[in-house]
């Protein structure tokens, strides 16, 4: 999964390019009595997909000492868009990996 289609499917954005149809086809999602419903394949991808890129994160914070830099921190972890980043770094918030100061700026635990 590319970060694109991530976030895709984590928002379902009318504007994807990709209607619900298709995800269907894909397997992501089942449709049952007019209710739409995500499939363990979507559960299983999307995992997969954070722990690889909160692990290049939680890399790049480390090797910066801090995400002060977000533009910096995104590009050594190979992250294109802001909202994966804040996706990742909430996740690597939860674990107790890394903290956020008064300014949201991420840093190392």
């Amino acid at each position: 999964m590319d970060e694109e289609l991530f976030r895709h499917l984590v928002f379902l954005e009318k504007d994807s390019g990709i209607d619900m149809e298709e995800f269907i086809k894909l397997g992501y999602f089942i449709r049952c009595n007019d209710t739409v419903y995500r499939t363990e394949k979507l559960e299983e991808e999307l995992k997969e997909f954070i722990e690889v890129k909160k692990e290049s994160l939680f890399a790049a914070i480390k090797e910066l000492g801090s995400a002060k830099d977000i533009n910096k921190v995104m590009e050594l972890a190979g992250i294109q868009q802001f909202i994966t980043f804040s996706i990742l770094a909430d996740e690597l918030v939860r674990e107790g990996r890394i903290v956020k100061d008064k300014e949201n700026i991420c840093l190392l635990k």
